[in-house]
């Protein structure tokens, strides 16, 4: 008949849970205490950071999570500065394409080089066919 070993008897039993004093909703005081009122978002965000990581009720662990609040807080507010920023460049930009005028299409561009070889061509048909006036420029040309 087959038997059954644990693989590791020590994490065969029930594990032993460690009651922590954690920041319970009525402990949000203990973080507006003393605060003046203009801090009042950093001390909601550094309790809800400190009850979500199980920071303890002492000195050093309201401090530590205010320090997280606040690294938090520069941090989303740098980012926010940084995408208004790109938001309003673009805007701006786009409003400066607005005023150009539209270029020209490829209908435009392709009458105005035809344009031009017809200028071209009347010109060399002219200059063939008058050989005196173009004796004379190249006696200029010649110096």
């Amino acid at each position: 008949m087959a038997t059954t070993t644990a693989l590791r008897p020590e994490m065969s039993g029930p594990t032993e849970i460690l009651h922590t004093q954690e920041p319970s909703a009525r402990d949000v005081g203990i973080y507006t205490a003393g605060r003046p009122p203009e801090d009042r978002v950093l001390n909601l965000l550094a309790f809800a950071i400190a009850t979500e990581a199980g920071h303890p009720l002492t000195p050093e662990g309201i401090e530590q999570s205010r320090q997280a609040a606040g690294s938090a807080l520069s941090d989303h507010a740098f980012r926010y500065l940084h995408n208004t920023i790109d938001q309003i460049r673009r805007e701006a930009a786009a409003e400066q394409l607005a005023k150009l005028p539209r270029p020209p299409g490829f209908g435009a561009i392709l009458l105005a080089n035809l344009v031009a070889l017809a200028i071209a061509g009347g010109l060399a048909a002219w200059l063939a066919l008058h050989p005196a006036t173009l004796a004379g420029l190249a006696g200029l040309l010649a110096g």
